[in-house]
């Protein structure tokens, strides 16, 4: 398979602490990867030096051939990476609707297509079209007319899903995309994952706590400890991996 994203050798530090050491990772197209590891193991500052949000004293980040490392997180996703996050961004004030236009209308302008001499003053029919029927499919058109701010924890994340994808990235990086829901919002949304990979031959990128969700979702299992990858691979081989089992149930932990 072919590698869609590939760091290595990455090295990221605090004043203080030591967060990642040489770090390789490689993520193929069309496949779902998930990372894994104890809390202050460093998945969350991997996740934001691969999206362009922090940057890493030295490595390298290659996204489909091209070296992004110095690239800000706005031209990576113009690149066509997109990324949700562990408390979902969205526009709180703003209508359910009004934010999947949003997006579709953020979407156009990368593209550079014309969008009609009104698109300041009210968004395109055919735009407004999109947006309910994206709705639709995520099972929020009846939130369209809401303020964002209202809803559940777990619709939330479902919009913001929706608002990434609407950006029709080729790899979707998931910070704890099951965090804090209720188990029925978790399988609703592991089952809609699952079904937008099949569908729009996405490939994803997670970090995930609950390890019913991640073996649901992966087709790549790789585990950070400490700021150092110990385990990558197969999930079931990884699942067995000694260094694994001490990390989980044994006296070796991330820190805090």
């Amino acid at each position: 398979m072919t590698n869609l994203l590939e760091a290595k050798g990455i090295n990221f530090a605090y004043p203080s602490v030591r967060v990642l050491t040489d770090v390789d990772i490689t993520v193929q197209a069309n496949e779902s990867h998930v990372i894994i590891g104890p809390n202050g193991a460093g998945k969350t500052t991997l996740f934001k030096v691969l999206s362009g949000e922090m940057f890493p004293q030295s490595g390298t980040v290659h996204y489909s051939g091209e070296n992004v490392t110095g690239l800000d997180a706005w031209q990576r996703v113009h690149r066509g990476i997109g990324r949700t996050f562990q408390v979902a961004r969205l526009f709180a004030d703003q209508t359910v609707l009004n934010n999947a236009i949003l997006a579709l209308e953020c979407r156009e302008r990368i593209a550079g297509t014309p969008q009609g001499r009104w698109w300041r003053l009210r968004p395109a029919p055919e735009l407004v079209d999109e947006a309910m029927a994206r709705l639709e499919s995520y099972g929020l058109a009846a939130r369209a007319q809401d303020r964002a701010a209202v809803l559940s924890h777990g619709d939330k994340k479902r919009l913001e899903l929706l608002l990434t994808l609407s950006l029709h990235p080729k790899l979707i990086m998931l910070d704890e995309p099951t965090a804090g829901m209720a188990p029925d919002d978790r399988r609703a949304v592991v089952e809609m994952i699952n079904r937008l990979r099949a569908e729009e031959g996405l490939t994803l990128l997670l970090t995930e706590h609950d390890m019913e969700v991640v073996f649901d979702l992966a087709t790549r299992l790789t585990v950070l400890n400490h700021g150092q990858i110990i385990a990558s691979g197969d999930p079931a081989e990884v699942r067995r991996d000694p260094m694994v089992h001490e990390i989980y149930f044994g006296k070796r932990g991330g820190h805090a």
